[in-house]
């Protein structure tokens, strides 16, 4: 399991913490710090994700211009951004990417009431399949160099992250540790807003809940073992169908990776 940081936790010596301590968001959470194939790590203060950012307070405020935060994107639809407009310091400038809408749940129509246990998994399927030049954009914007940048939607997981995972593939993290971070979204969010909805409405069922608003690690994990399947590599899903050139995939390893250092062993004598 990576360093899942409570909000009063420091995470690895001399690091950031993983998970800032807000007043309003739950799920604000740094995605660097990773192990890369090529023996590297993900930078920190780089790229963050989080759930939406609407109920921020001054305190947050001051965390976050703290963070230098330069660019949001925003990856919610119209209704959610009406409902609950961004409340970010105007330093940051917004991006919207909207994800979400008929043609992204398609797949999984029709389950009313009976929701199956893969309903997460299917939607993510959804998502890849009907948002991916969305995701691909994301991605080329990020490799643009607009940093430290912001990735949120409203609860940080499902669309967050789907482009986290996307993201970290492409850094060279390993799957393992992938589905780590995004099971974080499970005691950051899901067990917070279950706790919260409880506290009002006893008679809530947890477990139906979950199949909606949980992080299982199985969707997450099914969602890339498809994309290999479907294009060989997650490279070459987000190559194909989300239009990212390869170019812009070399600059995000070589800006959001901090390479192995060799040591310097000297000359022989």
């Amino acid at each position: 399991m990576p360093e899942t940081d409570t909000a009063d936790t420091a995470g690895p010596v001399n690091a950031p913490i993983r998970v800032l301590n807000l007043d309003g968001p739950t799920n604000f959470r740094d995605l660097g710090g990773y192990p890369t194939a090529d023996g590297g790590q993900t930078r920190w203060g780089m790229v963050f994700r989080a759930d939406a950012p609407a109920r921020l307070t001054p305190a947050d405020h001051t965390a976050i211009e703290r963070l230098g935060l330069r660019v949001a994107y925003d990856l919610r639809t119209d209704y959610e951004r009406d409902r609950s407009p961004s409340a970010l310091p105007d330093s940051v400038r917004r991006e919207i990417l909207a994800i979400g809408g008929d043609a992204t749940y398609t797949a999984i129509r029709g389950a009313g009431q009976d929701v199956p246990e893969d309903f997460l998994h299917r939607m993510y399927l959804a998502m890849a399949d009907a948002d991916a030049p969305i995701f691909g954009r994301l991605l080329t914007a990020l490799s643009a160099g607009e940093l430290p940048a912001l990735i949120h939607c409203t609860a940080g997981k499902d669309r967050t992250g789907v482009a986290a995972a996307l993201l970290l593939a492409t850094l060279g993290v390993d799957d393992a540790t992938i589905l780590d971070d995004y099971e974080l979204s499970a005691i950051h969010f899901t067990d917070r807003q279950i706790s919260r909805v409880l506290a009002k409405h006893g008679e809530i069922d947890a477990a139906r809940y979950r199949t909606f608003f949980g992080a299982p690690r199985s969707a997450m994990e099914g969602l890339l073992t498809a994309l290999r399947e479907g294009h060989g590599s997650v490279e070459q899903y987000l190559l194909d169908a989300a239009n990212v050139a390869p170019e812009a995939l070399d600059r995000l390893r070589s800006t959001l990776v901090t390479p192995l250092i060799e040591p310097d062993i000297g000359q022989p004598g």
